[in-house]
């Protein structure tokens, strides 16, 4: 209940003080009751917008309205195309709650209707209603698809719904599909039928998975084991006071504060927490090194470890502390994100404590690095000669020697400093 009281607050809509369930009656594989538990008369949430603009690359403004937030049991999962003439059913998620949301056919294109999903995918997982991953399930996307005739009412058509597009590029695949379909069949003559249809990314068509039955059909009833839910304005306001400030407006005052470009933000709005840990960090120091460390480091190690940022280990302090021994050239960049690794695989020791156990103290010391270079250049004659000659990526043969008898203990723009004065030197 609070999550999706999350949901419609930041969805613009209202949340209902008094819902109540009913049972959907159908028989189809995918639902094994016979009935599906869900909100159709009293849903929880009603009313709502998605906005569409030049944020999101449209060269128009337009607001996607909504009709109905209801909670209801999912379904399970049908897989079409594994074994030619049959249905497989995994039967895992049947029965979970989720939060569907409805809008009104304010949409006219396949566009505008990724981008809708988009905005409320970075909408949800913002507020922390949901992770929202479509590659796994937790946010699944129907559409109702209709064609009309130059003149007629927009909404003349008959309707099909093409069920669980699973990615935005799906989403564009699919209705552009059933909307060639569609004209297809009303050139030949023939009338669209209304039904449910599945997407074969790979043949990129619509195919049939069920007639569709009219909403009186379903017969629907009270739900006779949960009781009417009854919420209060002071917990409704409650939830209200809980959410963090809404992607729209931070994104807008976080490029204007920090100078970021709107990639960025957007990047770090799509993660829960990211913004709290930027702003953190950000406080006395370069807001652009800041976030891009937390959208390529940081969020690295995320995708390798598949974590989400609340789940991991890392903390404001210890980022702040890493770049800090960065900045200040107690460690190297190599070494600094070997830091990141330790503290994210849950090390709680201080940089300090950790350069020194890892024996990764900077090599300051340009008398030192000289030395070693000298060496080195003494053994590669050839190579030398080389560079002499207008060869400039013998350079980087160097460097990269210097840095491998030191174990990566050297900054390399020092390094490589010094090894193009000492081969200057020998001209």
């Amino acid at each position: 209940m609070q999550l999706a009281a999350r949901a419609i607050i930041g969805l613009d809509g209202k949340v209902q003080n008094q819902s109540s369930f009913d049972r959907k009656h159908y028989f189809y594989s995918d639902q094994p009751l016979g009935f599906q538990i869900t909100q159709q008369h009293s849903p929880i949430g009603r009313g709502g917008k998605i906005h569409l603009g030049t944020n999101e690359g449209l060269k128009y403004t337009k607001d996607i309205h909504i009709s109905q937030m209801q909670l209801e049991q999912d379904t399970a999962k049908s897989i079409h195309a594994v074994y030619p003439g049959y249905v497989l059913t995994d039967l895992n998620r049947a029965g979970v709650a989720l939060l569907e949301i409805v809008s009104e056919p304010d949409i006219d294109t396949p566009d505008e209707a990724a981008l809708c999903v988009r905005k409320i995918q970075t909408l949800l997982r913002h507020i922390g209603a949901s992770h929202c991953n479509m590659e796994e399930g937790s946010m699944r996307c129907d559409v109702n698809v209709s064609v009309y005739r130059d003149g007629e009412c927009r909404l003349s058509g008959t309707r099909c719904e093409l069920k669980n597009l699973n990615s935005l590029k799906v989403i564009r695949g699919a209705i552009n599909a059933e909307v060639q379909r569609q004209i297809e069949v009303i050139r030949n003559g023939k009338q669209v039928e209304q039904e449910t249809r599945g997407f074969d990314a790979r043949q990129g068509k619509t195919f049939l998975a069920r007639s569709k039955e009219d909403a009186p059909d379903y017969r629907y009833m009270p739900e006779p084991d949960i009781p009417e839910v009854h919420l209060t304005d002071q917990w409704i306001e409650a939830v209200r006071e809980t959410l963090p400030e809404l992607p729209e407006a931070a994104l807008a005052r976080i490029q204007g504060q920090y100078s970021l470009s709107k990639d960025t933000v957007e990047t770090m709005l799509d993660e829960p927490g990211c913004i709290g840990l930027f702003e953190d960090v950000a406080k006395g120091r370069n807001a652009k090194v800041v976030a891009a460390w937390i959208t390529s480091e940081v969020f690295g190690q995320l995708s390798y470890r598949a974590q989400r940022l609340q789940d991991s280990t890392l903390t404001a302090n210890q980022l702040s502390a890493l770049l800090d021994a960065l900045e200040g050239k107690m460690v190297t960049s190599t070494q600094a994100k070997q830091l990141l690794v330790e503290y994210m695989n849950g090390d709680v020791r201080s940089v300090a404590d950790l350069i020194k156990a890892h024996g990764w103290e900077v090599i300051s010391d340009e008398g030192k690095l000289a030395n070693i270079a000298k060496s080195i250049l003494d053994e590669h004659p050839k190579e030398i000669e080389g560079y002499l000659k207008g060869q400039k990526r013998r350079l980087n043969f160097f460097v990269g020697k210097v840095m491998s008898a030191t174990k990566g203990q050297a900054r390399p723009q020092d390094v490589s400093r010094i090894v193009h004065e000492l081969l200057e030197k020998r001209r």
